[in-house]
């Protein structure tokens, strides 16, 4: 999620707590004008259901990020002993420059990128197979056998399922960013309203502050969902200059 729609949900979340502050809501629940109630109450559920929205968005990427992040380490670790193996038996057959491919580190392995991992390792794969028939198989001695190619066969294909992964994750999440911010919108709608009517709460010092901390709430995190513009309303134009009264809770 965009760095202005978390900032915007904090906002969310700021002014949902000031409104349940039990000194700042005996000044508005079920008292006139009592629409500020109805839209506080669908404001909290609206806002609630983005917060949720906005998590399944992230945690998407992030599961499919952490399980290719898995399957690439079991394919890694699954290659370094087997092409060390390789390495040797070619040396053993004085084959030295079949030997050279796999003369690699397992930090070598791990600093491949995607493509080239897979690659390297189903090239492994195929040179570890000559030498995993005959009776007795001449990679038998050295580790190579047909369960370990196998494994790492099995591995090679985990791998590959995964690495088109993030790429889907990220359109997914590109198409959910997009239905983000009507959802934003409709909960600005409802902020609004309650910004045109919570000025009818005066009369007091009390609520003159109740007031101004509400709007005060409100500038947390930018305005629209569009980012930029600070809230409107208020006989102190969005929240003015007066400071934060001593019950609104830190931002």
């Amino acid at each position: 999620m965009k760095d202005e729609l978390i900032a915007k949900l904090d906002m969310f979340s700021a002014v949902k707590t000031y409104l349940q502050v039990t000194t700042n809501k005996a000044l508005w629940f079920n008292l006139a004008p009592t629409i500020f109630t109805t839209l506080e109450g669908q404001f909290e559920t609206a806002a609630g259901n983005l917060g949720a929205f906005g998590d399944s968005q992230s945690a998407l990427i992030t599961g499919v990020t952490d399980q290719q992040n898995a399957a690439e380490k079991a394919l890694e670790d699954a290659a370094h002993p087997l092409g060390r193996a390789l390495r040797l038996l070619f040396i053993a057959q004085n084959n030295l420059e079949a030997a050279a491919p796999w003369d690699l580190s397992l930090s070598d392995w791990r600093k491949m990128q995607e493509t080239a991992l897979l690659n390297r390792a189903k090239a492994l794969h195929t040179a570890l197979l000559p030498h995993t028939t005959g009776t007795p198989p001449a990679g038998e001695p050295y580790g190579i056998i047909a369960a370990a190619t196998t494994a790492l066969n099995t591995k090679i294909a985990a791998y590959e399922n995964v690495i088109g992964a993030p790429a889907s994750a990220r359109s997914t999440r590109k198409a959910k960013t997009a239905d983000l911010r009507p959802r934003f919108r409709a909960v600005d709608v409802l902020l609004e309203g309650m910004d045109d009517l919570i000025i009818q709460i005066t009369g007091t010092e009390e609520k003159d502050l109740f007031v101004d901390g509400y709007f005060n709430a409100r500038r947390i995190g930018g305005g629209s969902s569009d980012g930029g513009e600070e809230a409107e309303g208020g006989e102190n134009g969005g929240g003015g200059t007066a400071p934060p009264p001593n019950n609104l809770p830190p931002g």
